[in-house]
């Protein structure tokens, strides 16, 4: 079903391929087809402004979003770095309430994101776009039925959204969607932009004890990535070292995906100097 903004814009679409190709059809030159032609020309020219208008402006909104994530990400390292340094003992309370501080930062990044609904009065992409953005931010906040909901509605602009998807559909044990959502995603992220995935997917096949189907995806995705990561779980599972199989040297890419957390830090004791 056709929103306002839908009908606007195409209102205006229709009203410049009309207009453009009754002129055309005037011409003694111009037969049917290519009226036909001009009236698509028309209908490009009428929408193209009113897109590349929404595009500008949903980019801005974005970039300040991103930009105020990133400053708090910078503020939450920044103390985190400073704490470790000092070899603070507390470091359990103060990872929470960098944690509470950071969610909260999400929050109101979401909250933000509210601003694009004007936008989306005139083009149907916008919605998906920002849904896209907005389950991410509610994934990383562990707000798992809200991620949901924004996804179903969302689009698979980079790896990462896919890999959470696919996460979502692995703990609501969904298989088949999960195993065709990995597969279509192959295709569409080839050479080192689908690492994660080949990672994920074999993650959990071992999870379920399907090693023999992770080996085959391990064996085409080493040469097709050539990601050092899953060269050596390959070689870990063709060996039998199913417990050496790990996906932390991913890094943060990994542990945002809730699956596994990073071991903690062990600060040696400094001992006191001798006078």
């Amino acid at each position: 079903m056709l929103k306002d903004f839908d009908v606007i814009t195409l209102i205006a679409g229709v009203i410049g391929a009309v207009v453009l190709g009754s002129l055309m059809s005037l011409m003694d030159w111009c037969g049917p087809v290519w009226t036909s032609v001009f009236a698509v020309i028309g209908f490009i020219a009428a929408t193209l402004p009113v897109n590349l208008w929404v595009k500008k402006q949903l980019e801005g909104i974005f970039k300040d979003v991103q930009a105020d994530m990133q400053a708090t990400q910078d503020v939450v390292r920044r103390k985190a770095q400073a704490a470790q340094n000092k070899q603070m003992s507390s470091t359990k309370v103060l990872q929470k309430q960098l944690e509470k501080q950071q969610a909260a930062a999400i929050v109101q990044a979401i909250e933000k994101l509210e601003v694009t609904r004007p936008l989306q009065k005139w083009n149907f992409l916008v919605e998906k776009q920002v849904n896209t953005l907005r389950g991410q931010l509610y994934f990383q906040i562990k707000d798992f039925d809200s991620a949901d909901r924004c996804f179903a509605k969302s689009l698979a602009m980079d790896p990462v959204t896919v890999a959470m998807r696919m996460v979502r559909l692995y703990k609501r044990g969904d298989t088949a969607a999960l195993d065709k959502l990995y597969t279509k995603s192959c295709k569409r992220f080839k050479g080192e932009k689908g690492t994660l995935l080949h990672a994920l997917r074999t993650w959990i096949l071992v999870k379920e004890n399907q090693v023999d189907e992770a080996i085959d995806i391990l064996d085409k995705a080493r040469k097709d990535t050539e990601s050092p990561i899953l060269e050596k779980n390959w070689g870990h599972l063709v060996n039998g070292r199913l417990k050496s199989f790990s996906n932390a040297g991913l890094g943060d890419m990994w542990y945002a995906l809730h699956l596994e957390t990073p071991k903690p830090v062990r600060l040696k004791q400094r001992r006191g100097r001798a006078f």
